[in-house]
């Protein structure tokens, strides 16, 4: 999940994906984990800990994103980012 494939031109593409059940745009093919987790919550929490799973993604298709982790997104991406305690 940390290789890049996509250059040039399909970075500054919008993709429509769908983060918690709601439809988000984002200007690049890359979200990271930071991202996700600030397009379901508007923002990180110091000390809590969260889970994301994804799919539907260009690369890798699908799995669970971990922290300092990226995927390669495309229109239809699926996110679920879900708190999961404190650290």
């Amino acid at each position: 999940m940390t290789d890049t494939a996509a250059t040039g031109d399909e970075h500054e593409k919008e993709y429509r994906i769908v983060v918690n059940g709601e439809p988000k745009v984002v200007r690049s093919d890359v979200v990271t984990f930071d991202e996700a987790v600030r397009l379901a919550y508007g923002k990180i929490e110091p000390d809590t800990l969260y889970s994301i799973t994804f799919e539907k993604a260009e690369k890798p298709p699908e799995g669970e994103l971990r922290k300092g982790e990226h995927v390669i997104v495309k229109d239809g991406t699926e996110f679920d980012v879900e708190r999961t305690g404190k650290s």
